[in-house]
């Protein structure tokens, strides 16, 4: 008798009565938490967001309902079941995904550090240090073209980068050591 009732408001649910969906609502709610609750291992958030999934599915599949095939209630539990499943394997992809661009990044720092370094170790020189190094590693000018640009020989330009390299070695190896 109670298959029956339960038919009969089913197919009522699936003509649109909303007096019929709020029984078939009411009467699975509890059970369909419960179990929503025991597959996310007692995660309250995701048992009521799984919960409220398989309620708006239902409700917008009400009609793919097929009573001869099993009961509404297992019906229901099937729909949790698989938002689940889907829920599930989304968290893990997200966790692989941030895990992967973790590593990236780290990778990326290491690689960046280095030229960080140099920068940083460049911008503690004095500034006629500093020009001259940039001058001729970073803008890949020559001795004679710096010398043009500065107005002197090309043989103080030679001497001013040798000591622009001893101070960078310096300050270099004293930020290496800390």
């Amino acid at each position: 008798m109670e298959v029956d009732r339960e038919t009969f408001v089913v197919r009522n649910a699936q003509k649109g009565d909303e007096k019929a969906w709020r029984y078939l609502f009411e009467s699975h709610f509890e059970p369909v938490q419960r179990y929503c609750l025991s597959l996310s291992s007692g995660r309250r958030d995701l048992a009521e967001e799984i919960t409220q999934q398989v309620f708006m599915t239902a409700a917008h599949r009400i009609g793919k309902f097929k009573p001869q095939k099993g009961s509404f209630r297992a019906w229901l539990l099937g729909i949790a079941k698989n938002r689940f499943l889907k829920a599930q394997s989304g968290e893990l992809r997200q966790k692989y995904h941030e895990k992967k661009c973790s590593e990236q990044t780290s990778e990326r720092k290491k690689a960046d550090a280095p030229e960080l370094f140099v920068y940083e170790t460049l911008a503690r020189l004095p500034a006629h240090y500093r020009s001259v190094l940039e001058a001729k590693y970073l803008e890949g000018l020559t001795v004679n073209e710096i010398a043009e640009t500065n107005g002197s020989t090309p043989k103080a330009v030679e001497s001013l980068l040798g000591r622009a390299r001893d101070k960078f070695a310096q300050v270099y190896k004293i930020r290496d050591e800390s």
